[in-house]
C-alpha cells in the first residue's frame, strides 16, 4: 500500500530537480517570473510596501537576477548577493550601478555592514530551515540603520486554501513553506515590530503570498 506514496514523493522530488536545475539559467528564471506575473507583485512589493526615499541604501539578501532593479529608482544605492554566480553575473553585467557578490546566505550575513535603511529577502525565508531563518532575521536587524525595516514576500500555507494552490505551493523549490503565524513567529523575536498581509492570487497562476515588514 505504501508504494503509490513513495513513488509519488519520489516523482515530486524529480520534478523540483528539473525545475531547480531549469531556473538555475537567469534568462530562463526571468522568463518564468514573467510569464507567471511576477512583475504585477514586484510592483506592489516596491511601491505599497518597501517605499524607497531618494538616497536609500538597500541590501538585497538572494536577490536572484536582481531584476527588482526595474522597478526601485535610479537615485537608491544597492547591493544585492547570491549564491548562483550565473544570476550575479547576468545581474553585474545588467545593473552596472549597483554592487553585487556571489556568496552563500551564511557566509555573506557573517560580513554585512551595519548602515542600510531597507534589507530585502524576497522569496527566501521558504528556503531556510528555522535555524537559518532565525540567523537572517538577527544579521538583517544588525545591518539595519535605526528605523530601517527588513521586507520579506514567501509562499504561504492558509486554511480553506484551494488543493489547487496549494499543489501550484508545494511544488516550489523552497522546502519551508511555513502559514504567516509561523514566520511571524520566527520574525516578532527580533524585530520589535511586524506587519503581515496576505495576497491571493496575485499572480497568474494560483497562489498565496505572504508579504512582511518588520521594523527594527
Amino acid at each position: 500500500m505504501n508504494a503509490p506514496i513513495i513513488e509519488s514523493n519520489k516523482t515530486t522530488k524529480q520534478r523540483k530537480f528539473r525545475l531547480r536545475s531549469l531556473l538555475s539559467f537567469p534568462q530562463i528564471f526571468n522568463f518564468y517570473l514573467l510569464l507567471i506575473g511576477f512583475n504585477t507583485l514586484r510592483r506592489k512589493f516596491v511601491n505599497e510596501f518597501i517605499k524607497p526615499f531618494p538616497g536609500a541604501t538597500i541590501l538585497d539578501i538572494g536577490c536572484g537576477t536582481a531584476s527588482i532593479l526595474d522597478f526601485l529608482p535610479d537615485n537608491v544605492s544597492y547591493t544585492g548577493f547570491d549564491m548562483n554566480q550565473r544570476y550575479i553575473s547576468y545581474a553585474s553585467k545588467k545593473y552596472l550601478k549597483a554592487v553585487f557578490s556571489c556568496e552563500e546566505i551564511k557566509e555573506s550575513l557573517n560580513t554585512i555592514p551595519n548602515h542600510f535603511d531597507i534589507v530585502l529577502a524576497s522569496g527566501v525565508l521558504h528556503h531556510l530551515n528555522d535555524h537559518e531563518v532565525e540567523n537572517l532575521f538577527e544579521k538583517s536587524r544588525s545591518s539595519l540603520k535605526d528605523g530601517g525595516y527588513l521586507m520579506t514576500h514567501d509562499p504561504t500555507y492558509v486554511e480553506n486554501q484551494s488543493p489547487i494552490t496549494r499543489f501550484i505551493i508545494s511544488m516550489d523549490r523552497g522546502v519551508h513553506i511555513r502559514t504567516p503565524e509561523e514566520y511571524l513567529s520566527l520574525a516578532k523575536k527580533y524585530f520589535k515590530k511586524v506587519e503581515t498581509t496576505v495576497f491571493h492570487d496575485i499572480l497568474r497562476i494560483p497562489n498565496t503570498i505572504l508579504f512582511m515588514k518588520c521594523y527594527k
